[in-house]
């Protein structure tokens, strides 16, 4: 028995120290990226995210010229996300010849120095394709740097063009003054004012991936279970601290003896801490920071485990030495922790099936909207929006203004199209047309007169020509009444009103409307992407839809991001004369909009999903584990503390039920009360799981019975 707690003990000790410093790489990774920023916009700065690529490749000729007249340096930071997921921090500066730019201070993680004035100089004073630390041409490498391997790399380059230009310049070399008149010359030469270009407009964050998120909830998990594996160790060796009691040991001597090897456990964390150092840092140098670093990696680990042994201990520090020779124990204390464990890892497995279900709806949702998308599965919608450094991750409602004019700019391009369906419920039409409307639910389609032409919608070509000069037009089924149009026109004019907007359009200086007839009875796709939505539907209510007629209902949220939210979407042709290799597209200075093929932002999408799936299945699997030693522990402590009733049972012939009724009543009641919970919350996955913790928590008892029983029988005998 004592081998196999060390065993288990140890393999968790072993698994929390590995999580630990994998959690701990991915913080480290944020705190040095974060740390970049430090070092660099402690420095005199000017944003640049808010400038056109004409005013940026102006800023770079007129820095460059500034830069070699007198000697300062400009660096700019562009972050790359790797296929990898990795990150590439790239510094590129613009300076003087080596001889006469002014010096760069240095930059150092955990005492290795990542770039100082030595290494820009090298760079700067060789060709103008040479680079230090990432990347694939060896030829063109000055110089190696450290990196966090598989997490963030650092590359230093020169700036060549206005192009790669990040959101942001520092310079070096330059005081107060100096920066002042700096900036000076360079709005005069851009065109803009010193505050547009002293003001930051725009920011990312960098935030933990699913693989560390991972550790840090297995991390948390492990830590538990060994706690709860500690305490029952405890209480288990009562009965043994009692013994030695009464052989003359103190308390103190017997916690000692029953922790020491977790002591020795905690030593071998030591080695992880260090072989996860060397195999995460790459190129760093080996000081007392980077040990600091090694041992620190693996501090949550052992603390946790330091915890996790103070708590055990407590029931034999408080246990009065009578009651432990003579062996009398509270049975309730020793349910209550077994049950109390076995309730908290069942709970657990079931919120997380519960919490999983949506995903796994949102799975087969995706599976539905490929399949009733087939036809547009190459067309593209807006996935995100990217600054040079990186994804955007901030409101985007601060570029609709920019996005209206890319979309104004290219809506008459061949293959850009402009839709957006919704269904009109009872509820929303009360909303907007008072409780006295009749009409019946009904689908709306706003579009362009290019989507409504590539379906087979025949417009006339004065209700384009309006439209263009910004009159709403709508297009109203034959079929309805003569005062289901009068309701319908009252109604689409309240829920589509030419509200306060930064995006003022014509008809939002003068609003006027035009309604027109058509015949509604041909089929139009819905662009469903919740499986209880039709794929397609009649009568639909059009809105004809141009840049000059939108309302800022249309305007704002053409940054609307998604399969169902995305209104802008492009064909085949357009994408292959709008979109980069990338599918990006700039909008504004260092903007992009990026946008993916329907059938890729799927695949996409069910890829993450998969990867949760993945994930949640490997801790379902480690909580299995735990409900099954836990189980074996409840009968452990039943045969502990009833071991006569259990021998004198045994020997009368009882089976299972007989020994352990209450223990099997126990975990059926709770595995099926998990199942009518999940039921009730419509979780299929929940019910699944809950038949199998009832089949795994009975085979369980049955198995530890076999073992046990005829031990427990043994033991009681030669007490007696």
């Amino acid at each position: 028995m004592k081998r196999m707690w060390s065993a288990v003990s140890l393999l968790i000790v072993a698994l929390l120290g590995i999580s630990s410093v994998v959690f701990v790489k991915g913080i480290f990774e944020i705190f040095a990226s974060k740390q970049v920023d430090g070092w660099l916009y402690s420095r005199p700065a000017i944003y640049t995210s808010q400038l056109t690529d004409s005013q940026k490749n102006a800023l770079y000729s007129e820095l460059r010229s500034l830069t070699s007249e007198e000697g300062f340096v400009a660096m700019t930071r562009n972050n790359e996300r790797l296929q990898s997921g990795a990150l590439v921090c790239e510094l590129s500066v613009l300076s003087a010849a080596a001889d006469e730019q002014a010096p760069v201070d240095e930059f150092a993680l955990l005492g290795t120095v990542i770039v100082d004035d030595a290494l820009v100089k090298g760079v700067c004073s060789g060709d103008p394709n040479g680079y230090a630390g990432y990347g694939d041409d060896v030829f063109q490498r000055v110089s190696e740097l450290p990196s966090i391997r598989s997490g963030l790399y650092f590359r230093v380059d020169q700036m060549n063009s206005g192009d790669g230009l990040g959101d942001a310049y520092v310079f070096f070399g330059l005081d107060d003054d100096d920066f002042r008149v700096l900036v000076e010359d360079l709005s005069s030469a851009v065109g803009v004012s010193p505050e547009t270009l002293t003001t930051k407009m725009s920011g990312s964050a960098t935030e933990l991936g699913l693989l560390y998120m991972f550790c840090a909830g297995s991390f948390a998990l492990l830590s538990l279970v060994f706690c709860l594996l500690m305490v029952t160790r405890s209480l288990l060796e009562l009965k043994t601290l009692g013994t030695h009691l009464m052989l003359g040991w103190s308390k103190l001597d017997f916690v000692n003896d029953m922790v020491s090897p977790q002591a020795f456990e905690v030593l071998a964390l030591v080695p992880v801490g260090i072989i996860g150092a060397f195999v995460a840092l790459d190129g760093f140098t080996v000081n007392s920071a980077f040990v600091g670093y090694a041992l620190g990696s693996v501090l949550p680990a052992v603390l946790a485990v330091f915890v996790a042994a103070v708590i055990a201990v407590i029931p034999l520090l408080l246990v009065k030495p009578v009651e432990a020779i003579h062996g009398r124990y509270s049975r309730r204390g020793f349910y209550v922790l077994a049950v109390a464990v076995y309730l908290v890892c069942v709970a657990a497995a079931f919120a997380g099936c519960i919490y999983m279900d949506q995903p796994l709806c949102m799975y087969k949702e995706l599976a539905h909207t490929r399949s009733a998308w087939q036809e547009y599965e190459d067309w593209y919608v807006v996935r995100d929006f990217w600054l040079e450094d990186g994804r955007y991750t901030g409101n985007l409602g601060v570029y609709s203004e920019d996005m209206y004019a890319w979309y104004a700019e290219h809506e008459h391009d061949e293959g850009v199209y402009f839709i957006n369906t919704k269904l009109f419920k009872e509820t929303t039409i009360k909303a907007y047309g008072g409780p006295d409307m009749t009409i019946k639910p009904f689908w709306y389609l706003a579009a362009s007169p290019s989507y409504l032409e590539q379906i087979g919608v025949d417009i006339p070509d004065e209700l384009v020509q309006e439209a263009e000069q910004g009159t709403r037009v709508y297009l109203l089924p034959e079929s309805l009444s003569a005062s289901e149009t009068e309701q319908m026109k009252d109604l689409l004019v309240a829920a589509r009103k030419p509200l306060d907007s930064n995006i003022v359009t014509r008809f939002m200086e003068n609003p006027t409307y035009e309604f027109a007839s058509y015949d509604a009875g041909k089929e139009l796709f819905t662009w469903p992407t919740d499986a209880e939505a039709p794929v397609t539907s009649d009568g639909f209510v059009i809105a004809l839809i141009t840049a000059n007629n939108m309302v800022y209902f249309e305007s704002e949220s053409l940054t609307a991001t998604g399969l169902e939210s995305s209104q802008i979407k492009l064909d085949e042709r357009a994408a292959s004369s709008l979109l980069d290799e990338e599918g990006k597209v700039g909008i504004c200075g260092s903007v992009s909009v990026r946008f993916a093929t329907v059938g890729n932002y799927i695949d996409g999408l069910q890829k993450s999903l998969k990867e949760l799936f993945a994930l949640f299945g490997i801790v379902l699997a480690v909580l299995a584990a735990t409900i099954v030693v836990m189980v074996m522990c409840l009968v452990e402590v039943v045969n502990r503390v009833s071991a006569r009733e259990i021998s004198v049972k045994y020997v009368l012939g009882f089976g299972t039920w007989g020994l352990y009724r209450r223990e099997i009543l126990f975990v059926t009641i709770v595995s099926l009360a998990g199942i009518v919970v999940c039921t009730i919350a419509k979780c299929n996955a929940g019910m699944i799981v809950g038949v199998a913790l009832l089949v795994i928590s009975n085979l369980a008892i049955a198995i530890a019975s076999r073992r046990r029983s005829a031990a427990v029988v043994l033991e009681t005998v030669s007490k007696e």
